[in-house]
């Protein structure tokens, strides 16, 4: 059984009934995957005229789950934090002064602060 979406003007056909097995024609071009993801891509088209194929849609899903790796410490009551769990990209704002590096010299400007 053929299923069909109607999004933004384009048809979106699913003939095989799989989740994974969407398909439209974006700029000439046949693009297949998942109906979110195919939705995006026609977004993406009308919105900005620029073709961005649906793959690449799962690699900024799964580069978000990354980035939410997100740690944050408290030292001497001040909120330390980490976005992205690289070693030396901490930051802390003290002061109203926003402040970054490793945690481990933070610590020490924090120290150094709050002494002084």
């Amino acid at each position: 059984m053929k299923k069909r979406l109607f999004h933004r003007g384009y048809i979106i056909e699913n003939s095989t009934g799989l989740t994974s097995d969407w398909k439209t024609i974006i700029n000439g071009q046949t693009v297949k995957g998942m109906i979110t993801n195919i939705k995006k891509s026609v977004d993406w088209w009308c919105d900005t005229k620029a073709f961005m194929p649906p793959e690449r849609f799962n690699l900024q899903a799964q580069t978000k789950k990354v980035i939410s790796m997100a740690t944050s410490e408290q030292y001497r009551g001040i909120i330390l934090k980490n976005d992205n769990g690289k070693a030396n990209e901490w930051y802390v704002i003290v002061r109203g002064q926003l402040v970054k590096g490793d945690i481990v010299s933070l610590k020490k400007y924090v120290d150094k602060t709050i002494i002084s």
